[in-house]
């Protein structure tokens, strides 16, 4: 395979990428589809293959990004159309680059040359309805899957997945989770008074987007044989439901699986267990979730 060829059928993946950089793009090419827009990783290491890329004009690559919140899939799709080294652009460009910055990509300032090396270039970011793990991905290096990582930096250069594009932004669910999610934790790092500022100034009527969420086609009887095995107490607590449904009258009980349906997890009655509201919360999002899965998959 000739070295242009292998060039034009590779992808860029990314690593983490904070989501509030990538919504504000999104956000901006709303009325400005045209727009190129940037983006700029912390390393001090230069991403070769990029530089390299940028010698072969018609060429372009894709860019796939994981969040930092959720290392495990591609939420995020784009066209990288080019690379530049940092220090060496020429100051009357920079300044440009800048203006630019301030007016469609605020959150990030300016360009941070003492900060990182590479900046790259990309059109038409676009989010995708049905995420696609990192597992997908094939490594250029190797041929091997890309695994997952734990903590957010670094790249991969992989092959190109087949990705259908949307006509329309749709959301998944999980990912506007997320995304309030690491909002709130940036609100919580800042002063009261910068976040005073915000609110004085953030409209009163939210947004609306459109979202599409991604699950699972449960099976019913072992929804039924798991609240019948409860017999209105919680399996994990002990404790009678709290209360008793509308509908029928009911123990009030939630089918939890302990190994979650999309980490792999089987819908059957031993992974499944009736929960009262508090302890389901709990092995979602409490301190000891981990802990919580962990004993009760190994009984």
């Amino acid at each position: 395979m000739s070295k242009r060829k292998e060039i034009k059928e590779r992808a860029y993946y990314a690593n983490g990428v904070y989501m509030t950089v990538l919504e504000e793009i999104i956000s901006a090419q709303r009325n400005n589809p045209d727009k190129i827009f940037y983006l700029q990783p912390y390393s001090s290491k230069f991403i070769t293959e990029l530089r390299d890329f940028t010698t072969n004009e018609g060429y372009s690559w894709q860019f796939y990004a994981s969040t930092s919140s959720d290392m495990t899939h591609i939420y995020y799709v784009a066209d990288i159309v080019g690379w530049a080294h940092k220090q060496n652009i020429e100051p009357d460009e920079l300044a440009l680059l800048n203006i630019h910055i301030k007016e469609f990509q605020k959150g990030e300032n300016d360009i941070y040359i003492k900060t990182g090396v590479n900046l790259i270039s990309i059109r038409n970011l676009r989010v995708l309805s049905n995420p696609i793990p990192v597992s997908k991905c094939i490594k250029i290096e190797d041929g091997s899957p890309l695994k997952s990582r734990t903590q957010p930096g670094g790249w991969s250069y992989v092959y190109p997945l087949d990705i259908s594009v949307e006509s329309d932004i749709i959301y998944p669910k999980t990912l506007i989770d997320l995304n309030l999610s690491e909002s709130i934790n940036e609100s919580l790092k800042d002063s009261d008074d910068k976040r005073n500022a915000r609110l004085e100034n953030a409209p009163k009527i939210p947004e609306k987007i459109q979202t599409v969420s991604i699950g699972f086609k449960r099976n019913p009887d072992v929804i039924v044989f798991v609240l019948k095995r409860a017999n209105g107490i919680c399996e994990l607590c002990n404790q009678s439901a709290p209360f008793l449904r509308f509908s029928d009258k009911s123990d009030y009980l939630e089918v939890h699986h302990w190994m979650p349906l999309s980490e792999g997890g089987e819908d059957t009655i031993i992974n499944a267990a009736a929960l009262c509201p508090n302890c389901h919360k709990e092995a979602h999002f409490g301190i000891n979730k981990e802990k919580i899965k962990l004993y009760r998959t190994i009984q």
